[in-house]
């Protein structure tokens, strides 16, 4: 068994940070017709969630068409819960957006009704944050408050303050992902996950990226990891594997343990 959340999250029929790790799969389509294609694949593969990668579409400044693809992704996921995020170029985003422009977004994606999760970078500030939270506090649309480190693996120390940091900062979930560069650097993030969940009630999410970090994708939640992420169309970050060989891996570990 794992060690499970003190506080985890119902979104609609899943929980976040409850006996079984979630997997997300994420939309990274850049034109219109090619997303609603990708819609449409992702949801025949049954993951968890699904996470909109808004900062990979080319009509972002569009509202209507934000709008219509929020729309669109509520009605044919039905009760799979969706994530709206448009992260920061200077954390591994796909294209540089204004601050004021993304604050926009994530504003209208949260009273769009379409989206159950919203995923904003802590380094986004207090000033950005705080707005955000109180609208998705209204909406009852929770928070990931979130920290990429494309470069290394920080310390133990370092990673569990930031993840703290996250949930001092107003967010229902904290994440991590790292990069790591050799083994020892998955021990590392598994050893502060495990020491984080111990410390904090709230659902974490703790990712490993590149090659060397794909056991941390497979078996962070044994050590306290409560979603991870699989490609479906296409990946939105290294070392993401396809969600049929993920949960084939995953399955068999949790019938032994």
């Amino acid at each position: 068994m794992r060690t499970e959340a003190l506080k985890p999250i119902a979104l609609k029929n899943k929980v976040l940070g409850g006996d079984k790790p979630l997997i997300c799969i994420p939309l990274t389509s850049v034109g219109e017709t090619d997303l609603m294609s990708e819609i449409d694949e992702v949801i025949s593969l049954s993951p968890d969630m699904i996470e909109w990668r808004a900062d990979y579409f080319e009509k972002y400044m569009d509202h209507s068409k934000v709008y219509n693809i929020l729309r669109c992704l509520r009605a044919k996921a039905g009760e799979i819960p969706a994530i709206f995020t448009c992260r920061s170029h200077t954390e591994g985003g796909f294209r540089r957006i204004e601050d004021e422009i993304r604050a926009e977004l994530y504003k209208n994606a949260i009273l769009s009704g379409c989206i159950d999760v919203i995923d904003v970078e802590l380094s986004f500030g207090k000033d950005n944050i705080e707005p955000i939270k109180a609208l998705a506090v209204k909406t009852g649309v929770k928070l990931i408050l979130s920290y990429h480190n494309f470069a290394e693996t920080p310390s133990e120390e370092f990673m569990i303050d930031k993840i703290k940091e996250e949930i001092d900062s107003g967010g229902d979930i904290g994440k991590i992902a790292v990069m790591a560069k050799e083994q020892g650097d998955v021990l590392q993030l598994f050893n502060a996950t495990h020491k984080a969940r111990k410390e904090i009630s709230s659902p974490v999410i703790a990712i490993s990226m590149g090659p060397a970090g794909t056991l941390a994708r497979l078996a962070g939640w044994m050590f306290g990891s409560d979603m991870t992420f699989a490609s479906g169309v296409n990946a939105s970050a290294p070392g993401q594997m396809p969600i049929g060989e993920m949960r084939k891996f995953i399955d068999a570990l949790m019938k032994r343990i």
